[in-house]
């Protein structure tokens, strides 16, 4: 063989190298942001809640499913974006955290994930965020709704509070950004540039001047590292306050009375009146 052909086989070599390595990075980026699963083992009729099953879709007609839960003589609604792995069911135990605080709860599901069709992708999560919205907005009577986002539904509630009238904001154990979560994840590899997604809840949170903001964050969390919660905070517009919950990650510690960040979320939720 020839140096050409040596040439030709070496530079072959590395263009299948560089192909293989950049589908096992998209691959490995999607392992460690979605994982659904199609089986629903709760309803909130387990945690003596009534609730109806919502189907709707989001703008690009892909099928979604949620529960809606409603309070009696509810003062608002807020609207769930959950984490990245299971589905609905694992949200069921909240419905009567909010019902009996007096909200209506829009539990839904992301594309791909229970019973709602599609495949995750980040715009997709935020075109769903919208749907949910619509759909919750025209249960609700025309009451206040809220937006609440935990982990990776953080970046979602973020950018679902910019794009839609919400009147507050609650964030539980979300990050900064998804370049931050690798360079905090993964410190000796250059993850962080060679991301398909931003999740760049930070930079849409500092737009949003004048809308209440909850934030709340576990020092001892072992998913989402304390520090990307406290830049999310910082970085967000006033007004904006920060809690410390106790235990690991999306605990929820301040739904539980004398629990670290119960006042908080108490008061936070008091502004808005029946």
């Amino acid at each position: 063989m020839g140096i050409k052909g040596i040439l030709f086989v070496i530079l072959w070599t590395l263009a299948l190298a560089t192909v293989a390595g950049w589908i096992w990075l998209r691959r490995f980026e999607r392992a460690q942001l979605y994982a659904p699963s199609a089986d629903i083992q709760a309803t909130p009729a387990q945690y003596q809640s009534l609730f109806q099953e919502v189907q709707f879709v989001s703008a690009d007609d892909t099928p979604l499913f949620g529960w809606w839960i409603p309070a009696n003589r509810p003062r608002g609604t807020v609207v769930y974006c959950r984490g990245n792995a299971g589905n609905i069911g694992g949200s069921a135990h909240l419905a009567p955290e909010f019902t009996r605080r007096g909200f209506n709860l829009f539990l839904w599901d992301y594309r791909g994930y229970g019973r709602s069709g599609g495949r995750p992708t980040e715009r997709g999560l935020y075109e769903d965020a919208r749907a949910a919205h619509d759909a919750a907005a025209a249960l609700s009577g025309g009451l206040p709704i809220l937006a609440y986002g935990v982990s990776l539904g953080g970046p979602v509630a973020i950018q679902l509070a910019v794009d839609r009238p919400v009147a507050g904001l609650i964030v539980e154990s979300s990050f900064s950004s998804a370049a931050d979560l690798a360079r905090r994840w993964y410190p000796r590899l250059p993850l962080h540039r060679l991301l398909s997604v931003s999740y760049d809840g930070a930079a849409r949170a500092a737009t949003l001047q004048g809308l209440p903001k909850l934030f709340g964050h576990g020092i001892r969390d072992n998913v989402v590292p304390f520090q990307s919660g406290r830049l999310l905070h910082a970085a967000a517009a006033p007004p904006k306050t920060f809690v410390l919950l106790e235990g690991e990650h999306g605990d929820g510690s301040w739904f539980t009375p004398g629990a670290p960040g119960h006042r908080e979320l108490e008061d936070f939720l008091a502004r808005f009146k029946p």
